[in-house]
């Protein structure tokens, strides 16, 4: 196997920088989502709680929908998440070892200069 150029190493390492960046931003996104989940399922329950006696079935069963719904759409985002984490972590596991320890070295550099999320 022949050796890898400083420029093909560079740009091996810029794309293992996109694709953990990209790995970060998706994970963002998916707190993101169960926070506005929590807080849309916690509204519904603040507006379930001062409801009127008589209505407060329906406004309990509209809450219960709503959660559900935000469950199922965090669920869904989470799963389109780890499968492109998946993809990721195989073309990861695709490249030789010492790119990878290098990779590894930067990004614990990264994060000791609280740069990394």
């Amino acid at each position: 196997m022949r050796e890898r150029t400083a420029t093909e190493t560079q740009a091996v390492d810029e794309r293992l920088e996109a694709l953990l960046e990209t790995e970060r931003r998706l994970e963002a996104r998916v707190r993101e989502a169960e926070q506005r989940a929590r807080e849309r399922v916690d509204a519904a329950r603040d507006a379930a709680a001062h409801a009127a006696q008589d209505r407060s079935a329906q406004i309990d069963a509209a809450a219960r929908v709503e959660e559900e719904d935000d469950r199922r759409t965090t669920n869904a985002e989470i799963a389109r998440i780890g499968a492109r984490a998946e993809e990721e972590v195989a073309r990861l596991a695709s490249l030789p070892e010492a790119t990878i320890e290098r990779l590894a070295r930067r990004v614990y550099e990264r994060v000791a200069r609280g740069e990394g999320s």
